[in-house]
């Protein structure tokens, strides 16, 4: 019997997102290039915080590197060290300006490239992508890494809880939560989303509403986005029916419906945050956006996929329609109790 192909995965050959990807990549690469000691020598510093000339490792497979070696805009030497005679996993030394100039590439070819090659593709910008985040984390000055501002969220007096539901979109069957949550800080929100989804909290994110973007501060500084930990969501969704939209990662470009289902009281010794339900299971990280991992779950089911073996080496067991409130909930007592509570 043939496979069902997912529905609305792609129009006209290719991924409906592939267009969004493609220009979160080329706004990510600028905000690469944002933060750089603009025109500073190897070893020298300038007035940004990054130098273009730091390098830093990057994984790849024989399948990642024939797609890279396939882009007409990197340069002979980074082409040089993406040897593909090697089968399995390399590590890549590049320079941050190198790494900038393949999420551009990659971009350009995104925009372009049709049905698996699409999705191909996108899978190999989450990968450079998530490279960066994680030089990101390292590299980020005092003061600018996660939590380095503290405030304690409201406990006492609390006036209002709100109950959200989170939609992953564009992944069918859906994957949602339901969400208990005091007034928080949109970065508190975002750890609480982090939690209640299954994410592992590897990459950057925001939140739009109203026109505006919030996301974490670490070397956000020139970008036209505010702080996520100076707004509160009674500011900016204080009302039943409100909605925000929350990205997760911006070379996935996970994209989440943040909904406001009611403005409750608080219950009498009942902790917050808490989630009171859910469906399915959350997406594995780094797995090439919703068509990458609407690919990998029809793979992950069929023995017979021609992928199957790969995602399933690559993952191990993975059951999509696995989701389990109470393992949620004990996570977000621990994490409220230990990290969260701080991040407010």
């Amino acid at each position: 019997m043939a496979r069902r192909k997912p529905d609305k995965a792609v129009e006209g050959g290719r991924p409906i997102t592939a267009d969004f990807s493609a220009k979160m990549l080329e706004t990510y690469a600028g905000m690469i290039l944002d933060l750089a000691d603009h025109g500073a020598a190897p070893g020298k510093t300038g007035p940004g915080w990054l130098n273009l000339f730091e390098t830093t490792n990057l994984t790849l497979t024989k399948d990642d590197r024939i797609i890279l070696l396939g882009l007409p805009e990197l340069g002979d030497s980074l082409k040089g060290r993406l040897d593909t005679a090697a089968g399995g996993d390399q590590g890549v030394r590049i320079t941050l300006e190198e790494l900038a100039g393949m999420l551009l590439a990659l971009s350009h070819r995104m925009s372009e490239a049709r049905g698996r090659e699409a999705l191909k593709v996108m899978q190999v910008a989450a990968k450079v992508a998530s490279c960066f985040n994680d030089h990101l984390s390292r590299r980020a000055p005092a003061g600018r890494r996660k939590g380095a501002a503290k405030k304690a969220p409201p406990t006492k007096g609390q006036k209002a809880v709100y109950q959200l539901k989170i939609t992953l979109k564009d992944v069918r069957p859906p994957v949602w939560r339901r969400v208990q949550v005091p007034d928080c800080s949109l970065a508190m929100l975002h750890e609480i989303i982090q939690v209640a989804m299954g994410w592992e909290d590897y990459h950057l994110y925001d939140f739009v509403v109203g026109g505006e973007r919030y996301t974490d501060p670490r070397g956000m500084d020139d970008l036209d986005m505010e702080d996520a930990g100076k707004v509160k969501l009674s500011q900016v969704a204080p009302k039943e029916k409100a909605k925000l939209r929350y990205t997760y990662d911006f070379g996935d470009n996970w994209q989440h419906e943040v909904l406001v289902e009611k403005v409750l009281p608080p219950e009498a010794g009942q902790k917050y945050p808490v989630c009171i339900a859910g469906k399915r299971a959350c997406p594995p990280e780094d797995v090439g956006g919703p068509w990458g991992y609407m690919e990998f779950a029809e793979a992950i089911r069929d023995p017979q996929h021609e992928r199957h073996e790969e995602f399933t080496e690559w993952r191990g067991e993975f059951d999509p329609e696995v989701f389990d409130p109470d393992a949620v909930n004990l996570e977000l007592r621990q994490f409220w109790e230990g990290g969260l509570r701080g991040r407010g």
